[in-house]
């Protein structure tokens, strides 16, 4: 076997947020957000990949896959690096396009949750091939839906482990791989707008917009460089937006308490005026890092009914207000109406693989016309 340490691979794509080095240097890669992946194609017989990653409790997963289809799903323990082969008794006339999707998303509640990529492996006759360049490149933004959340595991797993998260199953890579774009990912599972599904008003994912991955605060995380300023000169054609669920869900939960005991209960005409105004905010700033896309706000794969008429007011305004005409509004079916048989469904009580296929399917046919 012949390795390759990741700055020495010519040929790559690295998708998803990450420090401005990455790639570029003898260090390992670092894969932080759900999704981001390294990408390369080669002519080999087997391939390799040496990982590791910290964790305190949720260890990272990654997932496989060869010419865009899954092929293998493991979780990486901590420690010392390992190889693990990731394809095996490939043709080698064959050009093969190898992914190696972090599975998960970042936990933010770890202060050293990481994985890495260190090298990669072929058999000795093989080779790097040169990428074929996608054709757009699509940034989704959300919680646990986009995250992957329930789409590893059966309808009865309630745990709150990384086991049952699986990004690259999710609408957002079917959206992506239906369109032909790369992708990046930026979504936090209990986080929304301005609080998250218990009330905490600190789970929310604005001002978090403009950093590498600042949902992770650890001191070996920042290390790393989660907290730098992203590089938006990636430059998505579109930016997707699935964030509102957990702000709609908050208003059902018992008052949230912050760190001095005092109580934040909400109050629907107060609050939903807090949506408004910061769903505004939120589109000014995806337009300043991002002048070029169209702005999609979609939701309802979990059924919402009080956020959504503060988020149609938002963009109508926004849009009125700005004169920016590139941003739209998509309600999706909701899981409760369209996951009838066990196969449809996913795990802790969260939209299943029917749910997502069928938003991946009304997303790429919405975004298709605006092309």
């Amino acid at each position: 076997m012949k390795s390759y340490k990741i700055n020495e691979i010519t040929n790559k794509r690295i998708l998803g947020r990450n420090v401005s080095d990455a790639g570029k240097t003898d260090k390992p890669l670092a894969l932080f957000w759900g999704a981001s992946a390294l990408e390369f194609k080669v002519r080999a017989q087997e391939v390799w990949i040496q990982v590791s990653s910290e964790y305190d409790e949720s260890e990272p997963w990654i997932a496989v896959e060869v010419n865009g289809f899954p092929t293998n799903r493991f979780m990486v323990h901590k420690g010392e690096p390992v190889w693990v082969c990731v394809a095996a008794h490939m043709n080698l006339e064959k050009e093969n396009l190898i992914t190696i999707l972090k599975d998960c998303q970042p936990m933010s509640g770890e202060a050293k949750h990481s994985l890495f990529i260190h090298q990669v492996g072929l058999s000795d006759e093989g080779q790097f091939c040169e990428l074929t360049p996608r054709k757009l490149k699509i940034e989704f933004i959300g919680d646990s839906i986009t995250s992957g959340e329930g789409l590893a595991g059966g309808p009865d797993e309630q745990d709150w482990i990384t086991q049952w998260f699986s990004s690259s199953k999710t609408y957002a890579l079917q959206t992506a791989k239906a369109l032909n774009a790369d992708w990046s990912m930026f979504s936090q599972s209990g986080w929304g707008l301005c609080w998250g599904w218990d009330g905490n008003i600190h789970s929310e994912m604005l001002s978090h917009y403009e950093e590498v991955c600042s949902v992770m605060w650890g001191e070996y995380q920042q290390q790393l460089g989660v907290q730098q300023k992203y590089d938006f000169g990636w430059g998505s054609d579109f930016v997707v937006l699935n964030l509102g669920t957990n702000d709609n869900n908050a208003f059902t939960q018992p008052a949230w308490k912050d760190e001095n005991n005092v109580e934040h209960p909400l109050d629907l005409q107060k609050d939903g005026k807090l949506v408004y105004e910061t769903a505004k905010s939120f589109l000014s700033k995806i337009r300043k890092y991002n002048p070029s896309a169209k702005i999609l706000w979609t939701w309802g794969m979990i059924k919402l009914d009080k956020v959504p008429e503060f988020i149609i007011k938002a963009v109508d305004d926004y849009k009125k207000e700005s004169g920016d005409e590139n941003v739209f509004t998509l309600e999706l079916e909701a899981m409760e109406d369209v996951e009838i048989n066990i196969e449809d469904k996913g795990s802790r009580s969260h939209p299943g693989p029917k749910t997502h296929l069928l938003a991946a399917k009304k997303i790429s046919a919405f975004l298709e016309k605006l092309k």
